[in-house]
């Protein structure tokens, strides 16, 4: 599916969606694990299941490379050029050929787009994905969605359900236990790596809207700073990025951030 087909079909049904990209794709091929979660078997069995699950209310979304490169800068062509050669015949065969898949990149719309007034189209569509909704953003303790920008001011009201910024999946049992606790009558919003895949789609079995939205923020925020490559951002944590930045929380952001935690886990 296109972007923007993608976040339509989420946007006017009840489905939930889970978002593979290298990093689940690596630990589907027990090849390599991000740097923010240690090797773990049954994430990688959990990750093949949701992968090659056929849900109703649920959506599978890959990288849009996958079918086309068209609109990719050229550092992003390269990359999924290199890395199908590398993969391409082992990753395939988990792929059902009559499965029409989401497209995992509209929580990557910024850096990677060689026409930016896609960017601001597709961050637009985002917004009605909350628009008038109660939502439940379940991150990493350093994520921070929406602190400090517009992201989320059309939503009704923000909780956040904080958990570890690594090795999330550890944690597993409990964020799901806590997920359902907090996410009765809520939009779902999930940053937790490879484990926000699983957790979307245990949800969405237990008929929650819940979304794997990793990284919309950060893009979101580079969108902002007009960035023309990866680079920290000021009081979050970015997993692709070594530099070191400050986590404090500029008032009055703070106030109202502490206020909409609901809950930590694993932390």
């Amino acid at each position: 599916m296109s972007l923007e087909a993608t976040i339509i079909d989420l946007v006017t049904t009840n489905k939930s969606i889970a978002r593979y990209g290298d990093a689940e794709f690596n630990v589907v091929m027990k090849k390599a694990n991000p740097n923010y979660q240690a090797h773990d078997e049954l994430l990688s069995q959990r990750l093949l299941e949701v992968l090659q699950s056929d849900l109703d209310n649920f959506m599978v979304a890959i990288p849009g490379p996958f079918y086309s490169m068209k609109g990719e800068r050229m550092p992003i062509k390269y990359f999924w050029y290199t890395y199908i050669n590398k993969n391409g015949k082992e990753l395939f065969a988990y792929f059902n050929k009559k499965k029409v898949y989401g497209n995992a990149g509209i929580t990557r719309f910024y850096l990677g787009q060689s026409d930016k007034r896609v960017s601001y189209k597709i961050a637009k569509l985002l917004k009605q994905l909350w628009d008038k909704k109660d939502l439940l953003l379940i991150e990493g303790e350093l994520s921070r969605m929406g602190v400090g920008n517009d992201l989320f001011d059309n939503a009704n009201s923000i909780k956040r359900l904080l958990c570890p910024s690594k090795n999330a999946f550890n944690s597993y049992d409990a964020i799901l236990e806590a997920s359902i606790a907090h996410g009765k009558d809520k939009v779902i919003l999930i940053a937790l790596g490879p484990t926000a895949s699983v957790l979307s789609y245990d949800l969405a079995k237990l008929g929650y809207k819940a979304l794997d939205v990793g990284h919309i923020d950060v893009e979101y925020m580079w969108m902002l700073m007009k960035a023309e490559r990866v680079m920290p951002i000021k009081g979050r944590y970015v997993s692709e990025t070594r530099d070191e930045e400050d986590y404090e929380i500029p008032e009055p952001y703070n106030t109202i951030y502490q206020e909409s935690i609901v809950g930590k886990v694993g932390l």
